[in-house]
Formats: C-alpha cells, structure tokens, sequence
C-alpha cells in the first residue's frame, strides 16, 4: 500500500516537472544557446552528493544534453535529452546501452546512469525535480539578465550565488571587468591611478609572463583547473577562457574558498562564459568590451589619418597609456607567402602574457604589436629575446622597431617594422630583427635610388680595388678593416693575420696612392659608408 502511494506521488512528481520542463523548452529552441542550460548525469550527481546521497555513477556524457527527466513505464520508446527514472522490479526492456538513466537497483548499462540509489523511487523522483527545478531558475535568471540588459557584475552577483565561491572576469590584459563582490583569500588586486579600474597585480602578471604552464593556459578552450601548485596562493580556480572565434578575449575564474569544486562545474563554467561573451559583445560603447573600434583608431593614424581625439582618449584610458609615451611597434608575418597570418589565436595569446599591456591587431595580413616601452621597460635586446621563441615557434618573421616618441607618431614604427621585414625576407637569415640592425643598409639603399652606387662612393676606393686586380696586391680590404677596427695596429694585424711592418707598409702605400686624410672623422665615415654602398651594389 505504502510503495502504491509512493509510486503515485511519483507518478506526480514526474508530471509536475514535465509541465516545467515544457514552460523551459519555451524559453529556448536551440539547445547550444547561451542561457540554456542542459545537464549530464555528473551535474545530477553532484547535486546528490550535496543531499548526502549514496550511489555509484557511470558518467560518460561529458557533453551535457539532458534538458528533462521522465518515470519509465515501459509504455513507449525513450526520448532523446531525457534521463529516465527506472521503477524497482520495471527496469526489464529499458534500453540501458543508449539512454541515461537512474535506479535504485543494480543494472548494468553502457549508457551514462546512476544506479544502485539507497532511496526510494520516490525520492529520488523529487530530487530529480528539485535539481531540474534549480537549474530552470538559474537559466531562467541568466535568461533575464541577457536580455533585459543586464551586466557581467549582475551575471558574476548570479554565478557566485549558484556556484558557491567568489568568480571574477578580466580581460586580455588583466583588467579585472567584473568583481561584484570581493572575498577574503582572494588576490589583492591593484587600481589604477584614476581609480576607475583595478587589475591584477604586476607582479603576478610578471610572474605569468615566463610561466609555460600558465601561457599554455591560453591556448584552452575548455574549462580546466589552475591548481594549488601554481600561482596565487596555493589556490585552486576552475577557469574558463572567452574566445571570439579565434581571438582572446579574456577569462573567467571561479576560486574555490567557500565551497570544493565540482566535476559537474566544469560544462556549466563552459556555457556560463558564453553568456560572459553575449555581454561582452552586446554593448560596443562600452571601452572594455569591445576592441575593434581601437583598432580602427590605431589603423587610421597608421594611414597617415586623425582620428577623432575621443577616440584618441579612449584607447589611451582602456590601455592605460599616456599619448606622449614612448612606443616599439612590431609587425609579424608567416614566412611562407601560401600561409599568411590571419588570426593565429594561440600566438597572440602567447603575446600578451609575455606582453600585458600590449595591444595587438592586423593590419594588411599582418599581425601588429604596440608595446609601451615607457611601461614595459625593456630594451630592444629584451624584447628581441623575449618574442624569439614565440616566432621560431610559430614560423613567422618578425620586425621591430626602435622606440618611438609618442602615439601620434606610429605610423613611422610600422614604417620601420615594415622595413626590418623586407630587410629579414631579403637576408633571411634570422626570424626577427630590430630596425637598428638594418638601419644603415636601408640608408645605403634610399641613397642609391637617385645615383648609380660607383658614382656615389668613394672614388679612391675604386681606384684601389683596380691597383688590387692588376697589382695582386690587397689595399682595398685592407683599409676597410683598418677603418673597422678603429685604426688600431694591433687589432688590425690580427685580423688579417699579416705581422705589423707589413700591415704598416701597406698603410704607407695606401696613403701615397690616395692623400686621404685618416684623421679626419667625416672621411672615415664617408670611407665606410662607400663600402656598404659598393658591397650592397654587388660592385
């Protein structure tokens, strides 16, 4: 009698919530939009551990696409996204190889289940519609905030209350976008001078910069553990990144302070940072959101144009840059011209661990890079270390430029950036080259475009180079190591592997032969300058 009434208040409880489930598939048609919410039996599970349950779980749906729950009766063929509730002694037939299911007896299937519940099957039908019931409200909530424009605070205030532990978001550069409410154990965050924005702490950041665990982090588009071994303070976080379609964007973070994360979290941090990506994107007015209208800003002074100074302000503020900082621009290109760089995101997401503060864009197939050398700090030399790998690795070429004094005038470091690259596929014997290392051959070459190169140098070397050929003697190169090595005797000789009264005969020589006067600080500078010329001519 006892088990009749219990299978009836069953049989209700399987009712209700299909009335509930009915009013849910309203709200959302496509099962893989943001705000709907499906479940696997991992996400059913931990809700039964927290009621202190006891069962045994075969969980292999990683993929949740459980949007109901149903009494099996036997009566019909299962539906697909349902997870059935199988009466004791009514489990026979079941097809427990396809569907999910759920029983308090023993049975054995390949499909995803939780059997062998220590309740009764009508329990364990009003924890069914209790968990279902739980997430419906919370899509329900996030559904609200999505549309009736809410903001990522408002979504992070939800998130903390459903997951049970303090989350926050920031973006590509540490920003911290949303943090409605801060928890003891959590980073101590830093805020920016104006007090408009706070951020993570340099020091963590710099820490990030030269950690391959962390920057392998951001080539993830699933949700994963930052663990106790690593940074900060030995606590855990389950973070999700936000991509837009191949483009960083920033990431979620859920510490685990209050209560221990769960298996099931993972898909549901996963479908929570979509919703994260919808607000992101839904408001371009807003700086920290969008990206694209800076890039335009950054595009237009590259083209010779004037931006509008809002605009000008704008990036400034979202980058944290004064206009009158000194600035290195980089431009990469892949070195194969059948493989041009579009939107490589594991690189640029490499880029801006190694350099926060950074911006990045493309620009005529090419990435581009804007690094604040006033913040940064780092020489050329230093950079040039730090993005090596990063470009050997992703068989690219890279140009850099030397720093350049004030954001109005990039347009000439992607002018040297462009140069250096021209310079590297020419050569091609590095992958990244700092504009100072090609500077004077670029000179070299602006000069000889309106004279032929024997006209423009030095006269007297090509009369030595004619003695040479005709004499079998070596004045020409002589010289130009002598000019090379400061005029010193000692090293001279050295390099040339020749004893010093011969080294001093030969300048003898050439000092009858020409009448240049060595001492002469302009005519050694010429000297040389007629060599690069006459080399880079091939004469």
């Amino acid at each position: 009698m006892l088990e009749q009434k219990n299978n009836g208040r069953a049989s209700e409880a399987g009712k209700t919530y299909n009335r509930v489930t009915k009013m849910a598939n309203l709200t959302a048609n496509n099962i893989n939009k943001p705000g709907r919410i499906l479940l696997n039996t991992q996400m059913i599970a931990d809700d039964l551990t927290d009621m202190g349950w006891s069962f045994l779980l075969n969980s292999k749906d990683k993929n949740p696409s459980l949007k109901g729950f149903e009494l099996y009766d036997g009566q019909k063929d299962p539906d697909e996204g349902v997870i059935y509730m199988l009466p004791r002694g009514k489990t026979k037939g079941f097809p427990v190889d396809r569907v999910p299911y759920i029983t308090a007896e023993a049975v054995f299937g390949a499909a995803p289940h939780i059997r062998s519940v220590e309740r009764s099957d009508a329990e364990i039908l009003n924890a069914l519609l209790k968990i279902f019931e739980r997430y419906h409200q919370f899509e329900a909530d996030i559904n609200d905030i999505l549309i009736n424009s809410g903001n990522l605070n408002d979504l992070c205030r939800l998130g903390i209350e459903f997951f049970h532990n303090p989350m926050y978001i920031h973006d590509r550069m540490f920003t911290v976008i949303a943090l409605p409410e801060y928890k003891e154990g959590m980073i101590q965050f830093e805020r920016s001078e104006s007090g408009d924005s706070i951020h993570i702490p340099l020091w963590l950041v710099n820490d990030f910069k030269f950690d391959e665990a962390y920057i392998d982090t951001l080539t993830k588009h699933e949700a994963a553990i930052w663990g106790r071994e690593e940074f900060p303070k030995n606590m855990r976080s389950l973070y999700v990144n936000i991509w837009d379609d191949q483009y960083y964007c920033g990431r979620l973070l859920i510490n685990e302070l209050d209560t221990p994360l769960k298996p099931g979290q993972f898909r549901l941090a996963e479908m929570f940072a979509e919703c994260v990506k919808v607000l992101l994107l839904r408001d371009i007015r807003h700086p920290q959101k969008v990206y694209s209208d800076y890039e335009d800003t950054v595009r237009t002074i590259i083209r010779g144009g004037e931006p509008d100074k809002r605009d000008i302000n704008a990036l400034l503020e979202i980058l944290g840059w004064k206009e009158n900082d000194t600035y290195i621009c980089l431009k990469l290109q892949s070195q194969s011209p059948e493989m041009q760089i579009r939107s490589d995101s594991a690189l640029r997401s490499k880029l801006t661990a190694v350099f926060p503060r950074s911006f990045e864009f493309f620009h005529e197939q090419r990435l581009c890079m804007i690094i604040n050398y006033t913040s940064d700090n780092r020489d050329g030399e230093t950079i040039k270390a730090a993005l090596a790998p990063l470009v050997r690795d992703s068989y690219m070429y890279c140009g850099v430029s030397a720093p350049i004094h004030g954001l109005a005038k990039i347009r000439t470091g992607f002018d040297q950036a462009d140069i250096t690259l021209e310079h590297i596929e020419k050569t091609r014997d590095r992958w990244i080259m700092l504009f100072r290392e090609c500077a004077l051959d670029y000179m070299i070459s602006t000069l000889s475009r309106d004279m032929a190169p024997a006209d423009l140098a030095s006269a007297h070397l090509l009369k030595l180079r004619r003695i040479d050929q005709e004499k079998k003697t070596d004045y020409y190169h002589t010289l130009r190591v002598y000019l090379e090595n400061e005029r010193s005797i000692p090293k001279t000789s050295e390099a040339l592997i020749i004893h010093r009264t011969t080294l001093q005969y030969r300048l003898e020589k050439i000092a009858q032969l020409t009448r240049l006067n060595l001492d002469s600080e302009d005519i050694r500078v010429y000297l040389l300058l007629s060599y690069k010329i006459l080399e880079q001519a091939g004469i």
